[in-house]
């Protein structure tokens, strides 16, 4: 049994916290799910502490996005109990997946994300889409309809809570980026998923792989794209700006922080509405 966790409720363990987001919104009423990366540090190279350990070997159910994103895991699966119900959320029929994008002006905005992982064709960032969201969410009430039916009717009364939240908020997105053209580069291509649901582009990534910084070569292409365009922003995804920006020509360009994982929102039901909302804003800022 794990710490503070009821004998009788379900186990059920999330990796990162847009997952434990819906999975807390599904199980409202049932108990908990629990968030395994509570800490700030890369969730491609995490290292796993022995308490987190203990938490995956004595769940029940794990939900996890795929190697492509939690590149550890694997390799922490293979030592666990076989009795316990994991669940790679990639693999969820019906998803939009995306492979990495290639772009005018660099070989490809994104270089094949080379996290050193094997058969990486897939932009794993899949939560980032409201229309996959809503679709991990129907996966996750089956799942823990078919693992507890006594809970079953419960399940399926906040997914559709859930369901209606997430088509208004579709709505509300779609009308705030209806009318919107700006051009605006990205430090690492990690928001495809939601640029696509609002129909935008940018021009280019200035990394393609957030692991290292830019060549000198791929670093020309984005300042020749710079010079030639009016570009209004740069978004990038890690928490401090990356000091190879400073290299860039018409250095005055607004820049815009987006936590595409939503390390430092609050774990909960409520976070990937809080999500949702930062990307739209974060968005809006770069007209």
């Amino acid at each position: 049994v794990i710490a503070g966790h009821p004998a009788n409720k379900l186990a059920v363990v999330a990796t990162i916290r847009p997952v434990h987001s819906l999975l807390s919104y599904i199980m409202q009423g049932s108990g908990k799910p629990i968030l395994l990366l509570d800490q700030t540090q890369s969730v491609h190279h995490y290292s796993l502490r022995p308490s987190q350990r203990r938490t995956l070997a004595h769940a029940d159910m794990i939900f996890w996005i795929g190697e492509a994103l939690e590149g550890f895991m694997p390799r922490v699966l293979n030592s666990m109990p076989k009795r316990i119900q994991v669940i790679e959320l990639i693999n969820t029929k019906g998803l939009r997946l995306l492979e990495p994008r290639s772009a005018p002006g660099s070989k490809t905005l994104h270089n094949d994300h080379e996290h050193g992982h094997h058969n990486e064709t897939l932009d794993p960032h899949i939560w980032l889409s409201i229309d996959n969201a809503l679709i991990l969410a129907a996966k996750m009430t089956a799942s823990l309809s078919v693992k507890n039916p006594a809970q079953q009717t419960l399940y399926q009364n906040n997914l559709k809570k859930l369901t209606n939240r997430l088509t208004k908020e579709k709505t509300k997105i779609m009308q705030q980026f209806k009318k919107i053209n700006f051009k605006y580069l990205v430090y690492h291509d990690a928001f495809q998923y939601f640029e696509e649901q609002i129909n935008i582009t940018p021009l280019a990534a200035i990394s393609t792989d957030e692991e290292h910084a830019p060549g000198i070569r791929h670093l020309m292409q984005i300042n020749k794209l710079i010079a030639n365009n009016k570009i209004n922003c740069l978004i990038y995804n890690t928490p401090t700006l990356p000091a190879i920006t400073r290299n860039l020509v018409n250095n005055d360009m607004r820049k815009v922080y987006i936590d595409p994982v939503a390390q430092d929102f609050k774990a909960g039901p409520e976070l990937y509405f809080n999500l949702l909302n930062s990307l739209a804003d974060g968005y809006q800022q770069c007209k």
